[in-house]
């Protein structure tokens, strides 16, 4: 018989799926590196992300019976950290607000290629609201900068002597970028100091004045930038970006989990490219699945803020550095990001009105 190891049990996880998802709990990054096996008992931390007593149970069930199916295992002894376990005091206390800016939202998504830009941007011009709101809108991802594009402007932001940077003004909305400062054939390969020092520059350095709203759109992933900005200023929520397919939702839930753990409010989903919708017959086709960012989000327990179906309008406006928000407020998508605006509005000013702008 086979030594019964943390290997094995491991091993042995791999089978026990998250309720309502496709992936195991291994996978997931659920289960604690301290198995620890006394005889015929295996003991195990779990780190579910949910309190919901249905989800334990069934969770509890489902390793119980994955466990004893090993041989020799007659015990089995999970302990399921709660939700907020693990998150402690704020890491980040002495984070400085920036002058003039009341709410600070982050959209952010692990996984490249879900249309987080396009929710960045359309999302600013929803909050703006044909003028009722002052939003500014920063594009942190160095690497692969595209709000230019996406907004239809290619001029170069003014820098005063003393090195203050004046962001350029689109659609009502102030915008800064990396993608200001770059000819399109230059390929940006720096490290991480540098991308740092970057998105520290764009929140301390830019002439921002007064907002209600800044909007930072970052790279995909959990790494230098995302961490910069959560470490500088004091961020009111993120925005979590994905699609419907398995892959995207579990780099998703990494994302969620990052912010999590610097203590920074994750406002909800908003699964893009939900559908896609015909333009002749009105129908919707979960081309890429259904369901998962509602799992996702009650794991979590957060909501789902918005389902954007794809359609060609957005994709164009984005190419043509019009974007639909703007350039078809009417449009049955433009109205899906203006009531993800007012959501996210409502949520972290719940009066109906951006909170005054610290001094």
């Amino acid at each position: 018989m086979a030594e019964l190891t943390p290997e094995r049990v491991r091993e042995a996880l791999r089978t026990v799926l998250f309720p309502n998802f496709r992936r195991d709990i291994v996978t997931l990054g659920m289960v604690g590196e301290d198995i620890a096996i006394a005889g015929d008992t295996v003991r195990l931390h779990v780190r579910p992300g949910t309190d919901k007593p249905e989800a334990l149970q069934q969770l509890a069930h489902a390793i119980d019976a994955a466990l004893r199916r090993l041989p020799g295992v007659v015990h089995v002894d999970v302990h399921f950290a709660r939700a907020e376990e693990g998150r402690g005091r704020d890491p980040f206390t002495e984070r400085a607000a920036l002058p003039g800016v009341a709410h600070i939202v982050a959209v952010a998504s692990a996984k490249g290629g879900v249309g987080k830009s396009t929710v960045a941007v359309n999302l600013a011009l929803g909050l703006a609201g044909e003028g009722r709101r002052r939003v500014g809108l920063v594009d942190a991802d160095v690497y692969g900068p595209s709000l230019p594009i996406m907004l239809g402007t290619d001029a170069r932001p003014r820098v005063t002597p003393d090195k203050r940077i004046h962001p350029l003004e689109r659609y009502g909305i102030k915008l800064m970028s990396m993608g200001f400062f770059l000819d399109e054939q230059s390929p940006v390969i720096w490290r991480g100091p540098i991308v740092m020092g970057v998105v520290r520059q764009f929140l301390r350095d830019v002439e921002w004045g007064e907002l209600d709203f800044l909007v930072v759109d970052l790279p995909p992933g959990t790494g230098d930038a995302p961490l910069t900005l959560v470490q500088q200023v004091p961020v009111t929520g993120a925005v979590i970006v994905t699609t419907p397919q398995d892959v995207a939702l579990l780099d998703t839930g990494r994302s969620m989990g990052m912010f999590l753990q610097v203590n920074t409010p994750v406002l909800g989903v908003v699964e893009n490219m939900s559908g896609y919708l015909c333009p002749r017959c009105g129908t919707e086709d979960p081309i890429f699945g259904r369901g998962g960012a509602e799992a996702l989000a009650a794991r979590f327990g957060v909501p789902v803020l918005a389902r954007i179906p794809l359609v060609a309008a957005l994709r164009e406006g984005g190419d043509a550095g019009r974007p639909l928000v703007a350039a078809q407020p009417e449009h049955p998508v433009s109205r899906l990001f203006a009531a993800l605006a007012a959501r996210v509005a409502e949520t972290v000013a719940p009066s109906g009105a951006a909170a005054a702008a610290p001094a």
